[in-house]
């Protein structure tokens, strides 16, 4: 069974490349060939290096680094914005044809956002519309803190509104925690219980270990993904 799923964030910085590179080794270790996608890359210091695409290339086996993440910006804004101040463009149609001609030739995607999900990617497109298009569902990376009730809940709201699918929510732990340990996990089931939530994954030292892979919370996620 083909799938395609779109890693986002219910912000910038809460760990999405860690948590896509996480699922892409765990996946490897079964067997499995995912390939992922970073459609644009900002922020980057030298544009043949952008470094969350080369992190995804390494967790998946080392694939060719220009279909990872065929457009890349120095600007770290959103990739819209980051191409016009650029005084370049990208069309949200060629994004859209990039990454299906990936899905002709791989049975598991995995694409990873930028930022949440009503980051633009290109004039009057979101991540949400990437979604739609490409047909993927979601898997949210969302921050084990404080705030992350709202934060979540928004981009549950936006996600299910649109009718894209929720694969899960992905809790993921900060550098700094919140001066009371609070059972995020279980407020949000409590606020929406037909959404998968899964346990935090705790921080790691190196978190680009292949210990990352066998937190209980990948591990989920990658017998759910070679089950389907």
């Amino acid at each position: 069974m083909k799938r395609t799923i779109l890693v986002t964030g219910t912000d910038t910085g809460v760990g999405k490349t860690v948590v896509t590179c996480a699922i892409l080794r765990a996946l490897l270790q079964r067997g499995l060939h995912p390939f992922p996608i970073k459609p644009v890359e900002t922020g980057c210091d030298d544009l043949r290096r952008p470094e969350d695409a080369i992190a995804l290339s390494a967790a998946a086996g080392g694939v060719d680094l220009a279909t990872v993440c065929p457009v890349r910006y120095q600007t770290p804004a959103s990739p819209w914005t980051a191409a016009r101040l650029e005084g370049s463009k990208h069309s949200f149609e060629g994004l859209v044809d990039h990454i299906r001609a990936v899905q002709q030739t791989h049975d598991l995607v995995i694409v990873e956002g930028a930022g949440g999900l009503l980051v633009p990617i290109a004039q009057g497109k979101s991540y949400a519309d990437l979604a739609v298009a490409i047909g993927a569902s979601l898997i949210v990376v969302a921050r084990d803190a404080l705030g992350t009730l709202n934060h979540t809940s928004l981009t549950l709201e936006a996600a299910l509104s649109r009718g894209i699918p929720v694969f899960a929510v992905a809790l993921n732990a900060v550098a700094s925690p919140d001066r009371f340990s609070l059972p995020h996990g279980d407020e949000l089931r409590a606020l929406w219980p037909g959404v998968l939530i899964l346990d935090p994954i705790p921080r790691r030292e190196n978190p680009h270990s292949i210990l990352m892979s066998n937190e209980s919370s990948i591990a989920f996620i990658t017998d759910m993904t070679a089950e389907s």
